[in-house]
């Protein structure tokens, strides 16, 4: 049996590890452990490298990478299709002075925890059943972290270059990070810790598979944004360039990201075992779907699933008690969040008004104009100020 995801995260962030830069003794501390733990859950090596590590070199500075690749087997006449998933698990080493070093709790300890309790579960909720299924890629990428974030040192970039054949036959990637931090300290209502982002449906096809898994798991909060409308980030930025399908999970950035303060104990582990079981339940429900699922399409857009749940997030800010009571939560965020920015307050005009007229537009003509989509990604911005 695999550690308990809170013993996981633990070990990932402590001083044995020392923020688990590439490279370094902390890193082969960290992939030992989760290859520990992979073969524990009945993950089996990835045929083609030496047990569970592909190496890879050519990073700056004469670097050495490692990922970490697992399989777990198909079934019938889609063995040979396979899932991704996946959580890159390097960090940012130690910090410039001193014996501090860069825990790297939600970043991403948390997502490899996840990633390999929802194979585990994966395995055992499928080892009585008969019918096809796509196999299983369990992944944790190396070279995420600056300075190899969004180039071509990345590990998931080495992978794609090192397997073509392999990537040919991935139906779709499911990528992991920042997921189980808390949401605004205690400063914002408790129905938003349970939420955490789904981002890229639209260009994937499985945005109806997602819809239908919304309230899958009790006290947890799957929300549809659009790719659009966050910047570029992740192990899911390579993958575009191979038309690969993805979705990219996460609870966005924090107050202590890429900080010494990113620690074991601030993590919200409910809500981790939650994000664990359904990602469990959503492998097993595309390792056997249709093909006609799954398709990629760059231009891809769903504003509609966007404002949606910008809704639902604003519907969510009138339970918070630090809103004055001769407030409405739209005008406490457009005081607190836009104060002195008159432009963009009479752009907006009235946050909910442009909500139920986008909604409308979307619902009628499918999509919104360019201006319209530059306000949602300022809603966004806003939204994340207030709930970070």
């Amino acid at each position: 049996m695999i550690d308990p995801v809170i013993d996981i995260v633990h070990f990932l962030a402590s001083r044995k590890c020392s923020g688990r830069r590439t490279g370094t003794p902390g890193s082969a501390a960290a992939r030992e452990y989760i290859i520990d733990n992979m073969i524990r859950a009945g993950i089996h090596p990835f045929a083609g490298i030496n047990g569970y590590v592909h190496p890879f070199g050519g990073l700056p500075e004469n670097a050495r990478g490692s990922n970490i690749i697992g399989f777990i087997p198909g079934r019938g006449e889609l063995a040979e299709r396979f899932i991704l998933v996946d959580a890159h698990y390097d960090h940012l080493g130690k910090y410039k002075t001193g014996l501090r070093y860069y825990p790297g709790a939600d970043d991403n300890a948390a997502a490899v925890a996840a990633v390999l309790h929802a194979s585990r579960i994966f395995i055992e909720t499928e080892s009585g059943t008969t019918h096809a299924r796509r196999s299983i890629l369990v992944t944790c990428f190396d070279a995420e972290e600056p300075p190899y974030f969004n180039s071509e040192h990345m590990g998931v970039a080495h992978f794609c270059k090192d397997f073509p054949g392999i990537i040919q036959h991935v139906d779709l990637a499911i990528i992991l990070d920042l997921l189980a931090h808390r949401m605004g300290e205690g400063r914002v209502p408790e129905k938003f810790q349970e939420i955490f982002f789904v981002i890229g449906a639209e260009k994937s096809g499985v945005g109806p598979v997602l819809d239908e898994m919304q309230y899958a798991v009790k006290n947890l909060s799957p929300l549809r944004i659009g790719a659009h409308a966050i910047p570029p980030s992740g192990d899911y930025v390579p993958l575009q360039q191979y038309q690969l399908p993805y979705l990219f999970m996460t609870a966005g950035k924090f107050n202590d990201y890429h900080s010494c303060y990113d620690t074991a104990e601030k993590l919200d582990y409910p809500k981790l075992e939650g994000i664990s079981n359904y990602l469990a339940y959503l492998l097993a429900v595309l390792a056997a779907a249709d093909p006609k699922v799954f398709r990629y399409d760059r231009l891809g857009e769903d504003d509609l699933a966007t404002l949606r749940t910008l809704q639902l997030i604003f519907d969510r800010m009138d339970d918070d008690e630090h809103i004055p009571k001769n407030q409405s939560a739209v005008d406490y965020i457009q005081k607190r969040f836009i104060r002195g920015d008159v432009d963009t307050v009479s752009k907006l005009e009235n946050i909910r008004d442009f909500l139920k007229q986008g909604l409308q537009k979307c619902k009628k003509k499918g999509s919104l104009d360019h201006n319209e989509r530059s306000r949602i990604n300022y809603l966004i911005e806003v939204i994340s100020r207030y709930m970070h």
